[in-house]
């Protein structure tokens, strides 16, 4: 495969497009090439197959979000505080793109295969970092003691189920709702697991 990182990314964000549009089984290869403005034998440099490219798009998401959570912890910010971050940037991230937030809703769990397994494995990667997150906070006394393993994926669920109500509005609307989410989802998280000293929103 060559490597050209602009060119990689060109084909990435045609695809996103594409995608939201018309859904990953119902597009063809030639259609991205048409969007991204090239031969679509271009595309077969970069990328194996249509699925490779979808898996891309979702390898890429991961990568930022995992660099975006080793950040925080390297800033010294309190679990509570990272909870916001981290909520915060997620629903900023998809109100900024309505294409990307299509694509990562709808097509979660279309892989099948070695990219199903590649999907799952991500998803079972940032379990482990909320795992990790949960067991900080209650280290640091934010949080009550509680099953992490139980409790890592309800949240994310709840992220999950969020982003996806999230498309079910008009696109006028979606903003306003997502902008909201980090705030309400925050409030419900302490509400359920903060210690009452010290786990009251403000």
């Amino acid at each position: 495969m060559a490597s050209d990182p602009a060119k990689q990314d060109l084909i990435r964000d045609a695809a996103i497009r594409v995608f939201a549009r018309k859904g990953y089984h119902a597009t063809r290869a030639e259609e991205i090439a048409e969007e991204a403005g090239i031969a679509v034998g271009t595309i077969y440099n970069y990328f194996e197959s249509k699925a490779q490219i979808l898996l891309s798009i979702f390898e890429w998401e991961f990568e930022e979000e995992v660099g975006f959570y080793e950040s925080l912890a390297k800033r010294g910010m309190s679990v509570q505080e990272r909870f916001r971050e981290i909520l915060r940037a997620h629903f900023a991230r998809l109100a900024e793109s309505r294409d990307l937030a299509v694509v990562l809703v709808r097509e979660r769990y279309n892989g099948s295969g070695e990219i199903g397994e590649a999907m799952a494995k991500m998803q079972r990667k940032m379990l482990d970092r909320i795992e990790k997150l949960l067991q900080d906070g209650i280290h640091e006394g934010w949080l009550r003691a509680c099953n992490v393993r139980m409790v890592a994926p309800a949240l994310f669920a709840v992220v999950q189920s969020i982003s996806e109500t999230a498309m079910i509005y008009p696109e006028s609307q979606q903003k306003a709702f997502l902008a909201k989410a980090p705030e309400e989802l925050a409030a419900l998280l302490w509400s359920g697991l903060g210690q009452a000293e010290k786990g009251a929103v403000t």
